[in-house]
């Protein structure tokens, strides 16, 4: 893409066009004539670059017709067409930052470049000027504002989607990782009343027969009663996720090895007496659920912690399941 390839000074017939954009509404031009004398026309062609986020910018434009895209990435498609009238680079101008987005030119374009310099002139010469351009900055504030808070919640609804089984509704794998990390954060720095760290592995008994027998739709419903009934009966500070398939996982903090057990029996007999039902109300088959308990230890990872809690979890299996098993 080229840069810029002509100017020339401003012409009468110019000064009428620009008499009706909305910088210059309401405006006497004799007021403004002397000042504007010593602005530009620049004429673009189709591909030529106006304002560049690498180089800085000294100038308003004022495009008087063709049409202008902005993009925030070069190769990408433009965030915004611009139309005969509107302006470009007051932001950066007025900010002394460099510009945050690519301006081209869609087509051949014709647009008024005025320097700083005369900007100031013209709001020392009129004060209609200087309530127009107030106007124009207080607008695209405004827009910026809306587009950082629509970003923003984009940005958080994507982050919670990352985070959030759609099955189940609740906390995932990944989110049981953040969530590890901060609570030995908390511990770290807990130096008074330090709480340990306790992993709950949560299996459904019998699951696989489940679903063969009842079919998938059963099978989801079940998970979905279990996610719900886990975390009915947690405390605030518990912290449930589906860990993969038909496994759970709580992460708590507690004074003392009695409270996790506490816990994991709570939530082990909550499960047995919980009701199933189908989608139209129908009644099926309860389930139970087995669970291992491991407490954190110094210096490992998460990794080692699950393993751990895995074990006693197969301990709770091989002893009949529908029972809790702790190191």
């Amino acid at each position: 893409m080229e840069n810029l390839l002509s100017k020339g000074k401003i012409s009468a017939d110019d000064i009428n066009l620009i008499a009706g954009f909305p910088l210059f509404h309401d405006i006497d031009l004799q007021e403004i004539s002397e000042p504007m004398s010593f602005s530009e026309i620049v004429h673009l062609k189709q591909g030529d670059i106006l304002l560049n986020p690498t180089e800085p910018n000294t100038q308003l434009f004022i495009l008087m017709n063709g049409k202008l895209s902005v993009h925030t990435e070069m190769e990408r498609d433009p965030v915004a067409i611009l139309k005969p009238g509107d302006c470009i680079g007051e932001m950066s101008l007025f900010e002394g930052e460099l510009p945050s987005a690519y301006v081209l030119s869609v087509e051949n374009a014709k647009v008024l470049a005025i320097h700083k310099e005369i900007i100031w002139r013209l709001v020392d010469s009129s004060t209609t000027f200087a309530q127009n351009l107030l106007h124009l900055m207080l607008q695209r504030i405004r827009l910026g504002n809306q587009s950082l808070s629509e970003i923003q919640e984009k940005l958080q609804i994507q982050e919670i989607s990352t985070f959030i089984d759609p099955l189940t509704g609740i906390y995932n794998r990944r989110w049981l990782n953040t969530m590890f990390k901060r609570a030995l954060d908390r511990q770290s720095r807990d130096t008074v009343n330090t709480p340990e760290i306790f992993l709950l592995m949560i299996d459904i008994d019998h699951f696989k027969n489940y679903n063969d027998t009842y079919g998938h739709l059963a099978g989801d419903q079940c998970l979905r009663m279990v996610a719900s009934t886990l975390r009915d009966n947690m405390r605030p500070t518990d912290m449930l996720a589906r860990y993969g398939g038909e496994e759970f996982s709580v992460l708590i903090s507690s004074t003392s090895k009695h409270d996790s057990d506490s816990i994991a029996e709570r939530l082990r007999t909550a499960v047995s007496n919980r009701e199933i039902k189908d989608r139209r109300g129908s009644e099926l088959p309860s389930v139970t659920i087995s669970i291992g308990i491991a407490g954190y230890r110094n210096n490992e990872t998460f990794e080692d912690l699950i393993e751990r809690a895995d074990k006693c979890l197969y301990q709770a299996k091989e002893n009949g399941r529908n029972c809790v098993r702790s190191e």
